[in-house]
């Protein structure tokens, strides 16, 4: 998540933490090789664990395509998914969902090969582009509303391009065993908002193994834009988000969206109010923490 993964059979339970967690951020370095081991009473799991920045800086200035791989091929996707260009077959409509400062829809469909794919659709009242982005990037703080998140890893960062190449582990519930993933991804700044890219990677120095199963063929991005506040106040602000997202857990697709259709709408309010505490973190204290000093790194465009 971007800021939401469309995984079925996720754990969908309350935690009581998400209230009672304080923001504490580090200092971004680039050098550091820092690990350390959240508390079972910062977290809803205990078993997470949290290795930050302690992967490789590149610095290749000079030459971009070597800094990262995302590129303006991949853009152009984004955008042809966001025009409705791409040539896919037509969304249909999975669910809408509504509150008094959050509205929410959701598509999906079926392409000939692959998993299936989806499209959402969110609108934050009172909430800026610039804290969604952020809030998005920030793998420090997403086990506070996303308790499937049990390992988060920096292997990679690129101060030119704000490029990152992360490792994630999540825990899936009952007979399923956890998901691994490695993600690139990327943020391109228009006029018009923000594109954000990720995308599963290849990365030798991690191993594969039989478990957890790494997920290959997974990709998220959306797009962040300002729009006009449900109420018409001219002094508030509002914020869309449109998401695409697709991923091959290995699971039938049928399956898959039933895990959708059961337990999306309960994360999605989930999710809003982790954003919530973010934004009154935000307001206090004002600190950024390192994967929001990162999402600060865009790469700018013309429309």
């Amino acid at each position: 998540m971007p800021f939401v993964c469309l995984s079925p059979l996720k754990g969908w339970s309350w935690s009581r933490t998400l209230c009672s967690w304080r923001l504490k951020f580090p200092t971004l370095s680039f050098s550091s090789h820092k690990h350390r081991e959240i508390s079972s009473e910062s977290v809803s799991r205990p078993w997470l664990t949290a290795t930050t920045f302690g992967g490789q800086c590149c610095t290749h200035a000079h030459h971009e395509q070597e800094c990262s791989e995302l590129n303006e091929d991949d853009l152009k996707v984004l955008a042809s998914h966001i025009d409705e260009t791409d040539g896919g077959p037509p969304w249909k409509l999975m669910m809408e969902h509504s509150t008094p400062t959050l509205t929410y829809q959701a598509w999906y469909r079926d392409p000939p090969l692959g998993p299936t794919q989806y499209r959402t659709r969110t609108v934050f009242e009172n909430v800026s582009p610039e804290l969604l982005r952020n809030f998005f990037w920030d793998d420090e703080f997403r086990p506070k509303w996303d308790n499937t998140l049990i390992h988060f890893q920096t292997l990679r960062v690129c101060p030119q391009t704000g490029s990152m190449t992360v490792h994630w582990i999540r825990k899936l519930p009952l007979f399923c065993s956890d998901r691994e993933y490695v993600i690139t991804r990327r943020i391109w700044e228009s006029a018009s908002g923000y594109y954000c890219l990720s995308k599963g990677t290849p990365y030798p120095p991690i191993p594969r193994s039989k478990r957890p199963r790494r997920v290959d063929n997974y990709y998220s991005s959306w797009h962040i834009k300002s729009v006009k506040p449900r109420n018409g106040e001219q002094h508030k602000t509002a914020s869309e988000v449109l998401l695409f997202h697709h991923e091959d857990i290995g699971l039938p697709r049928e399956v898959v969206k039933m895990g959708v259709r059961a337990g999306m709408w309960s994360l999605v309010k989930r999710l809003h109010l982790g954003l919530q505490i973010y934004q009154m973190a935000k307001e206090n204290d004002g600190s950024p923490s390192n994967y929001a000093l990162m999402a600060n790194i865009t790469t700018k465009i013309k429309n």
